[in-house]
């Protein structure tokens, strides 16, 4: 629930003026609003709401860009339910916002701030991917004043009110405001850092108010001296340049087809000045005269009425702005001639007069020939240019060249496929698999390999369907010739050889390629990598078939003499062929491949020949100067550029005008190289803001500099037409950058009034109100703490961060009736053995860290604190861990599970707020939660003096501490609780608390003290395991009172195995590590205490439990591990007959009290599930099923065996093994839609409603096997969220009666915390169903859901096979009844690290097969025995499935819900 907040008026901290509050919006939400009134449309406020309570408020329904009164209504009544759900007690006034004025906007925008800083907890959120990208539109108030408005009023007199603080006050007024339309009227003005009633003229640098007359204003100072002395003279040459653009007919109609949105009508000039820029082209040309740029030329770009022009525009880096900027230049007619081409760019570089010394590349988007002919004529003008097309076409035209070096074979077999999968009626699946997003395939041969991408996509997918094509093609009619060529073609291993080895070949090129297509970062820094890439590629296809002398000698001279040169070529044997894939194949068909070996070396010798050549040629510098322009550009590269290789860079770019500047740019490169860098823990800049950093501190005339910005300058994908011109439409004045709400030093800024503005006198005020420059110095910052690393774990990771370091687990030392100190994995230290009693901490010589910020909440202090999640929760103020503590943040001890968080004072209330914070649900319901009031009154009533007559009660005793707490702690009141070391009389309030005649410094809080239970005796008496087993063998006493992993008397939950209880903690070790196992298969830890160093497994071949040294001596007697190592086999005291063996005695129930224990251990209580009514057999409708993480569709499986009519099931699954299995198994009736992340609130709306959500997340960061796991908030953890973000999205209404069901499944052997986490999201507890009972191997998961019955006994049916026999095959032995559980490793299916094989075949141990490892899941034979998988993928996409019997044991009940087959 949220946290209300009422708005003082009067108060200092909640004033503040309009700029300062919408500064604060802007920031928060990433918008760009200049005045209030234009927040009117209420979607800053749901985003907002958003923010802080996820989930409340259907994000997708707001409305971002609305401009009408309906729109604003729509989006203020999802506000006002958000407010509900939160409890929020504002009132929402509606009416009066959506009129746009200023008062009312003003006041609900200032009340928001101050709620969102009071109930702010540190959650994480991106504003504008939350709006899925989308701008917030600016509100268009009722009554803003119109320019017309503005202008009528020019002559206005009197005079206005300053704009105070305390906005709310003033009065509603006419006056004028910045208005962004004067920009076309007058090109010197710009909006102002300080507000709309100034606005900023560029050629003074100057601030002018204009609130009294607006335009007369800025036209009075139009005509001071000093303005007309500092503006430019603008030549009569230019000026026909601009007109002569702007009024090109050319140019309109190029902006109006690529520009500006679809349909839109006939741009005007003004439209066509604003896409260009406002100070176009004086900026570009002036850019291109002080740095290098770039030229663009886009050649046959289509226009309407069926014409095409070219296109000229230019690149450069502008530091300012940390940028590569691309900018329209001109447009001219296109012509079906290069040479008319390049003379007509040349001619239009020239009329622009830009300098052809700082054209440091080009890039050509045309053919080939148009390419040649530009670059001649370029480098006419300038020899050192640089052209690029060539570097992002390599992959094609290297592809081309190498593939067309071969016979035709592979074409020819691509293509006649292709042409069958065309014409035959009948569609094959692997022939649609095989095409499937392939486009550009005709009937001709050498347009098969012309593009890179598509050509590897069918080599990989023929070699991976190869059988099965065989297979298909075998199967066509007799008639069918075609089918018999390609049938022919397939069975020649030669050419199967061939497209092995092009698959192997084409691999570095194909990735260079997914490079230049798939940008994972800034523009700057993928051009980094393409560059140390590109110069890569060439020394690996050189390396291939050149000696290594020879590669060196090629990369240098790039020689293409060197390429056909036999004698530098690699023997044949050291030719690479293809790998170990292609070595082993060959080996097998050796005899069939032998006479055409030498010929396929000969083929694979002229692709490499020809595709080295082919790169070489499109590489548009040599080896060492693309690697040197990499290593210069990254900055982790700097230290490896050598002084040298920076000179042949400034060579290659012409930079040496002078004999000097060689040396002149080794220095300057040396001085760069010898900054240092600080470490501020802050992330590492971007490529653009570093090099911005740097040049910053160069003068004009650095070489290095002009090094730096030609490299800076060069083109970087994406470089399609439409994205360049996008970007320039950017870079343009349609959508201004508008940052005149960010904060700046008042102290720099110049004010111009220009009431008196004139040639003589000019006021100017540096000078800002004491108030506004106290408040902004006193602004607070609001920022997420991160956890000091080895801190422990508490409520804080909620407030801080989504990922939360998992608490350190104490291990009982059996034997010893000691607990080890957890051991934080950062120190290399012993841990400390302390007494496993509540006791207090000892005094360490080490003083606390006092707080000294002046606010309240000192050490020892009891608090009520606020975290997300979790009701108000009393708490210690404890010291700080850390050298200096934090401003305004307090550490806190939590009652009742003595873990810790770092927070905010404003997150802390007095614990004398007792009657305001205390919750009856939490109460109620939370053991944690009651267990804390209990201590923390315990504690305070000690303090008090204050005594409860304890009757051995403890619920007796805690009535009446709430009687006393909620009755005001009297007779002491308040202040009788509060810590010595702040309890002081009025008499010595001027007394210092750190005097040293405190206490303060040697402040230990008494953390354990609060666990005493007074009267009690029994719950602080220590007992070890030796003291337990002769307190129930020779005083009787119940050994289900004592801990059987510890010995303790504090017990929490029965033991699930055996007769006895566990502790608090050790239950929490219980749950993490029962379900452990080790490589060899058995348990990581003793079954009964969960630790022990020394263990003895059990000799059952189908038990995986093992016990401890310890366990056996204390508990069964002295001795007993040294007989039982003598007996061999021994079985375990599960597999034994039930019976006592010293105090152990398993439970005869074992196998249903460990359920019981699992699904009950998360410390949380939950309302059940609403509950369904069965539906008549007559109104049921087929199911519809939502699967997200679907693996081989089990889920559809099962509900077809059960006979459900299926409307629609779609899956969301991204292993393309798992996704063939389910699409060639079901026939495609399966419908995926791959990553999970990628669906949409509108994708559910259009495929729903859903009837049955279900899914298992991966668990490979939360299974405990996994030593490197990341638990539930990093790694693949976090894909648990996707699955709740669906089950949030999909869930009805409660006024919504039709039923829907969900399931939700993960590994067992998960820690507490992401267990509880998980329970906590989707409020339920978990059953444990292991697969055991129902089929031959263990598979223990524990499945959420609402399905009806799941906590009903699972039995077997008779068709299920539940030993290992009743799955193998014909002639096999099973050697065991029950096997382990089977995973995506091959040694799983190992019966231990070491253990026999589960399976004999003529005497010999086997692994098993495919298709039994497909029967032990439940699934049919030869169910993944698709795309010619080997065993190896099968058992990996069958060890990430379901158990068909468990699932179909959950899904029965769902029958008396939906339709089924007749």
């Amino acid at each position: 629930m949220a946290m209300n907040v009422n708005l003082n008026l009067d108060a200092f901290d909640d004033k503040c003026s309009r700029f300062e509050i919408l500064a604060w919006l802007n920031k928060l939400l990433q918008t760009k609003f200049t005045q209030v009134e234009q927040i009117c449309s209420g979607a800053c406020f749901c985003q907002i709401m958003d923010w802080l309570f996820p989930g409340t408020i259907n994000i997708s329904k707001v409305n971002f860009q609305s401009q009408d009164q309906a729109d604003f209504l729509q989006n203020y009544s999802l506000l006002q339910e958000s407010f509900t759900k939160n409890g929020i007690t504002k009132a929402i006034p509606a009416e009066e916002l959506i009129t746009g004025k200023f008062k009312p906007n003003f006041a609900f925008l200032k009340w928001f701030k101050k709620f969102f800083q009071t109930n702010l907890t540190g959650q994480v959120y991106s504003p504008v991917e939350a709006r899925n990208g989308q701008e917030i539109a600016l509100a268009r108030p009722l009554q803003s004043p119109q320019v017309s408005k503005a202008l009528r009023s020019l002559n206005t007199p009197g005079k206005v009110k300053e704009d105070l603080d305390t906005d709310v006050e003033v009065q509603d007024r006419k006056h004028i405001t910045y208005d962004p339309q004067w920009q076309e009227i007058i090109n010197w003005v710009r909006p102002s850092t300080l507000g709309t009633i100034y606005a900023y003229c560029t050629i003074c640098n100057i601030n002018l108010n204009i609130l009294h007359s607006g335009l007369l204003d800025l036209k009075r100072h139009q005509q001071s001296k000093r303005h007309k002395m500092g503006t430019p003279k603008v030549s009569s040459k230019e000026k026909q340049v601009d007109n002569s653009i702007i009024c090109n007919e050319l140019m309109q109609r190029f902006i109006e087809t690529h520009c500006l949105p679809l349909h839109t009508n006939k741009v005007s000039q003004r439209t066509v000045k604003h896409v260009l820029g406002l100070q176009y082209p004086k900026d570009i040309t002036s850019a291109a005269k002080q740095i290098p740029y770039c030229v663009y030329l886009y050649g046959q770009v289509a226009l309407s009425e069926g014409s095409c022009a070219c296109v000229v525009l230019l690149g450069f880096f502008d530091e300012k702005v940390a940028k590569h900027c691309i900018r329209i230049l001109d447009v001219f007619h296109y012509v079906d001639s290069s040479d008319a081409i390049a003379t007509s760019l040349v001619h239009t570089l020239k009329r622009f007069e830009l300098p052809f010394s700082n054209m440091a590349a080009f890039y050509v988007d045309g053919c080939a020939e148009t390419s040649e002919k530009v670059a001649w004529k370029l480098k006419e003008l300038n020899p050192k240019v640089v052209a690029l097309g060539g570097l992002y076409s390599l992959a094609d035209s290297a592809c081309h060249s190498g593939v067309m070096a071969f016979s035709n074979q592979v074409q020819e077999l691509i293509v006649n496929i292709y042409e069958h999968y065309s014409t035959c009626c009948t569609k094959n699946d692997n022939l649609k698999v095989l095409f499937a997003g392939v486009d550009g395939i005709d009937t001709s041969v050498a347009s098969v390999s012309h593009s890179c991408k598509n050509f590897c996509v069918l080599i990989h997918r023929v070699i991976r369907m190869w059988k099965d094509l065989i297979s298909y093609f075998t199967s066509c009619s007799e008639k069918d010739d075609k089918a018999k060529l390609i049938c022919s073609q397939l069975e020649n291993p030669r050419l199967r050889v061939t497209f092995m080895f092009l698959e192997h070949g084409l691999e570095p090129l194909n990735v260079f390629n997914d490079r230049l297509q798939h940008r994972k970062g800034s523009a700057r820094a993928d051009l980094v990598q393409i560059l140390h890439e590109a110069s890569g590629l060439l020394r690996s296809y050189a390396s291939s078939f050149l000696r290594p002398q020879a590669v060196e000698r090629f990369l240098k001279e790039r020689d293409p003499a060197v390429l056909e040169n036999p004698k530098l070529h690699l023997p044949s044997a050291e030719l690479s062929l293809g790998g170990a894939m292609v070595e082993d194949f060959l080996s097998e068909n050796y005899v069939e491949i032998a006479d055409s070996l030498t010929v396929l070396q000969n083929e694979c010798m002229a692709f490499y020949k020809a595709l080295t050549a082919c790169a070489a040629e499109s590489l548009p510098l040599s080896y060492g100067i693309l690697r040197s322009m990499a290593q210069l550009l990254s900055p982790e590269g700097r230290l490896k550029v050598t002084g040298k290789a920076v000179v042949d860079l400034g060579a290659q770019f012409g930079l040496f005008a002078t004999p000097n500047s060689s040396a002149q740019l080794r220095d300057e490169f040396l001085e760069y190289q010898l900054i240092e860098e600080g470490d501020d823990g802050l992330p590492s800049p971007s490529l653009e803001q570093h090099w911005s950093s740097v040049l910053k501190t160069t003068g004009q005339a650095s070489v290095f500099r002009k090094l730096v910005l030609s490299l800076l300058a060069l083109p970087c994908p994406p470089l399609e037409a439409e994205k360049i011109f996008a970007q320039a439409v950017d870079n343009g004045d349609v959508v201004r950058q508008d940052d005149s709400l960010a904060h700046s030093d008042a102290d720099s800024t110049r004010v111009m009034h220009t009431v008196n503005d004139d040639s003589s006198s000019e006021l100017t005020s540096a000078k800002t109100s004491p108030d506004r420059k106290e408040r902004r110095k006193n602004t607070k910052r609001l920022c997420v703490f991160a956890v000091p690393q080895g801190s422990i774990r508490g409520i804080f990771g909620w407030e801080s961060s989504l990922r939360q370091k998992p608490q350190a687990r104490t291990l009982f030392q059996a034997g010893s009736g000691t607990w080890g100190k957890p051991q934080d994995i950062q120190k290399d230290k012993k841990a400390e053995v302390v007494k496993s009693t509540y006791t207090a901490n000892p005094m360490t010589g080490k003083k606390g860290q006092k707080y000294q910020d002046g606010r309240r909440f000192g050490i020892g202090e009891l608090v009520w604190g606020k975290v997300k999640g979790f009701s108000w929760w009393p708490g210690l103020v404890v010291d700080w861990k850390t050298k200096t503590p934090r401003q305004s943040l307090r550490r806190v001890e939590w009652f009742g599970d003595g873990m810790y968080s770092e927070i905010y004072t404003e997150r802390l209330l007095p614990f004398a707020s007792f009657t305001k914070c205390f919750c009856n649900n939490s109460f109620a319901s939370l053991p944690t939660y009651k267990d804390a009031i209990y201590h923390v009154l315990e504690l305070a009533g000690e303090r008090c003096s204050k005594s409860f007559n304890s009757t051995g009660n403890k619920e007796e005793e805690l009535k009446m501490m709430l009687d006393w707490a909620l009755g005001g702690f009297q007779p002491t009141g308040p202040n009788g609780f509060l810590s010595s070391l702040y309890r002081h009389t009025d008499s010595s309030s001027n007394q210092k608390l750190e005097s040293s005649d405190s206490s303060m410094s040697d402040y230990q809080p008494p953390a354990k003290r609060k666990y005493v239970h007074k009267g009690r005796p029994s719950m602080t008496q220590e007992y070890t395991r030796d003291q337990m087993v002769h307190e129930v063998t020779e005083k009787g006493k119940n050994i289900k009172d004592f801990c059987l992993s510890c010995g303790s008397t504090n017990t929490d939950i029965f033991h699930p195995l055996f007769e006895g209880s566990l502790c608090l903690k050790c239950k929490a070790n219980f749950t993490e590590t029962l379900f452990r196992y080790d490589e060899d298969g058995y348990q990581s830890y003793c079954t009964v205490c969960c630790a022990g160093l020394e263990v003895i497994l059990c000799g059952n071949a189908s038990c995986c439990r093992c016990y401890c040294r310890d366990c056996l001596n204390v508990l069964v007697g002295a001795g007993t591990f040294e007989k039982v190592k003598e007996v061999d086999p021994w079985s375990c005291y599960i597999c034994l007959p039930p019976q006592k063996y010293g105090v152990l005695k398993v439970r005869q129930d074992w196998s249903v009290r460990v359920q019981e224990f699992f699904a009950n251990n998360s410390a949380f209580e939950f309302e059940p599930h609403r509950v369904y009514p069965s539906i008549p057999a007559h109104q049921r409708q087929p199911i519809r099923v939502l699967s997200l993480f679907d693996g081989i569709a089990t889920g559809y499986l099962v509900l077809k065996d059960l006979g459900f009519k299926v409307e629609r099931y779609i899956a969301s699954e991204i292993c393309e093994d798992s996704i063939t299995v389910g699409m060639i198994k079901h026939e495609g009736k399966v419908e995926y839609v791959n990553d999970v992340r990628t669906i949409t609130r509108k994708h559910l709306a259009e495929w729903g409603p859903f009837d049955l959500l279900i899914g298992g997340s991966p668990c490979n960061d939360l299974s405990m096997v996994n030593p490197a796991r990341k638990g539930l908030f990093e790694g693949t953890g976090r894909l648990f969220f996707e699955y709740y973000r669906m089950l949030t999205m999909m869930r009805p209404k409660d006024d919504d009666d039709r039923p829907f069901f969900w399931l939700f499944e993960n590994v067992v052997a998960m820690s507490a915390h992401d267990k509880a986490d998980i329970c906590r999201f989707l409020e339920c507890n978990p059953i444990l169903i292991d697969a055991v009972k129902v089929s031959p191997a263990h598979r223990a998961r524990y499945f959420w859901g609402n399905l009806p019955g799941m906590n009903r006994p699972l039995a077997n049916s008779h068709n299920d096979k539940v030993d290992l026999q009743d799955c193998l095959e014909v002639g096999r032995v099973a050697q065991f009844n029950k096997v382990r559980t089977i995973t995506t490793k091959s040694n799983s299916i190992k019966q231990g690290k070491m253990g026999p094989l589960p399976v004999t075949m003529n005497g010999k141990e086997d692994y098993l097969w495919c298709t039994e490892m497909e029967s032990i899941f439940g699934f049919p034979k030869h169910y993944t025995d698709v795309n010619n998988m080997g065993r190896g993928q099968r058992q990996k996409v069958l060890g990430r499935s379901w158990s068909v019997p468990v699932i179909r044991h959950l899904f029965a009940p769902l029958k008396d819900y939906f339709a089924c087959e007749s």
